[in-house]
């Protein structure tokens, strides 16, 4: 009886098939379309600055992109020229930045020079809500109609396409979350060393213990030790550091940072499974591969949807939406008592970026890199670094009277402010005037 229930529902499954048109639309090539190079070549510049900044996407996080041979060959994390990083708090100077911060930096939308970026990690964790769900349902509802329609129609050529977009998708999905999961390792580490744990757990030779009776004034005295540790292992203003960063268009942003953070950008983090990563990377070449010499061999059906939907979702990805990458805008009052624009993006699972831009327009349209420079309240010594790397004139010029006037008028400005905010503010207990 179960048999001939099934017998039953494929003939009902094989009677609906042949009565739809599949085959006529398998059939319909009124002309070609070779889009083996649209695959190959299109898109690759755009897909390269994208997905090389490593920011988390809401909604086109898993679609299929052009160019997939930028994930497959990890050209997303090369390295690129023209940018230069000074930390005026250490006297530091290098060109030598991490393909991801680079890009992220060449992607951001600078009003001015005195736009300030501040890196923080977030006090919890980012955790996986029912937002999350949003772009794994738009991937499954743009692909899954191509994966449907090649199956009814018997385009098998048109399916391996459409599995080597499935294969790329999870390849490039697996590829960030090892990125971002490498930076999220080493700015903000799990493993935190409890320095009161560790100096207790240490125990004294048997051969001291005897000549260090338990006696109140020795029991004080290491107590002292240990609490004069525990203040000079805690962390402390200096732990913030200063950064000016010039872009490759010229532009000069300033960054505050904590030491640990401004490590990921100098520096290259170490992937948790690297055998994987590149087993992973190779899979992504073959689904490459695949497309390359199949695409032009299935249906025009097949593609014509192919084409619109990696072109769209490229140009959707490479455009960055605020509602895509999270951004949060608003409006608050700065350090200098001043109207200032705030935008809050998280980044990866543990750091948050906040971007400000003031809106007081100070100089009347001066120098204003002399107003960064203000901002900023450098010291004796670091205005010396400053002139040793040419970004500040040496003495003797016109331009000082002017510099000189702006930080004390700065200075007055900060001083009539009553309560000024911390260096790494947290957005929710900033006092926002207007919310966009």
């Amino acid at each position: 009886m179960v048999f001939g229930l099934l017998d039953a529902i494929f003939e009902l499954v094989r009677r609906n098939v042949d009565a739809m048109p599949w085959h006529e639309v398998k059939q319909w090539r009124p002309f070609s379309i070779d889009a083996l190079g649209l695959v190959t070549l299109l898109g690759a510049e755009e897909a390269n600055k994208a997905l090389g900044t490593l920011e988390r996407r809401r909604y086109t996080e898993y679609l299929p992109f052009l160019a997939a041979f930028i994930i497959a060959g990890d050209r997303f994390a090369d390295e690129q020229a023209g940018h230069s990083l000074y930390n005026i708090t250490d006297g530091i100077t290098t060109t030598e930045l991490k393909g991801f911060f680079t890009r992220w930096l060449s992607s951001q939308r600078v009003l001015n020079a005195t736009t300030i970026f501040r890196w923080q990690v977030s006090k919890e964790t980012r955790k996986i809500g029912l937002t999350d769900l949003v772009a794994p349902l738009l991937s499954f509802v743009a692909v899954a109609p191509l994966l449907v329609s090649t199956i009814l129609m018997g385009d098998w050529f048109g399916l391996g396409n459409a599995c080597a977009i499935v294969c790329s998708i999870l390849v490039r999905s697996f590829i960030l979350w090892q990125r971002r999961r490498a930076l999220d390792s080493v700015a903000a580490p799990e493993t935190v060393v409890d320095v009161q744990t560790s100096l207790q757990s240490e125990k004294l030779p048997r051969y001291r213990e005897k000549s260090l009776p338990s006696t109140p004034s020795t029991h004080s005295s290491l107590e002292s030790v240990r609490q004069l540790h525990r203040e000079s292992s805690a962390p402390t203003s200096d732990d913030i550091v200063k950064l000016l960063v010039t872009r490759a268009d010229g532009k000069m942003i300033t960054i505050y940072t904590p030491r640990q953070i401004l490590n990921i950008f100098v520096r290259e983090a170490k992937l948790s499974h690297p055998r994987t990563y590149h087993l992973v990377r190779y899979c992504g070449w073959a689904a490459f591969g695949v497309q390359m010499c199949i695409l032009g061999m299935a249906s025009l059906f097949t593609q014509i949807y192919t084409v619109v939907l990696l072109v769209f979702s490229t140009w959707a990805m490479s455009h960055s939406f605020d509602f895509d990458v999270g951004r949060k805008k608003s409006t608050a009052v700065a350090e200098d008592g001043t109207l200032s624009e705030y935008m809050n993006t998280h980044f990866g699972n543990k750091l948050e970026v906040e971007q400000e831009n003031p809106w007081h327009g100070e100089g009347g349209g001066v120098d204003k890199r002399m107003h960064a420079y203000v901002r900023l309240q450098p010291t004796d010594r670091q205005e010396a670094m400053l002139k040793h790397w040419s970004m500040l004139p040496f003495e003797g010029v016109p331009w000082y009277d002017n510099y000189y006037q702006a930080k004390v008028d700065y200075a007055a400005s900060v001083a009539r402010v009553p309560l000024k905010p911390p260096l790494l503010s947290d957005p929710s207990q900033r006092s926002s005037t207007t919310q966009k």
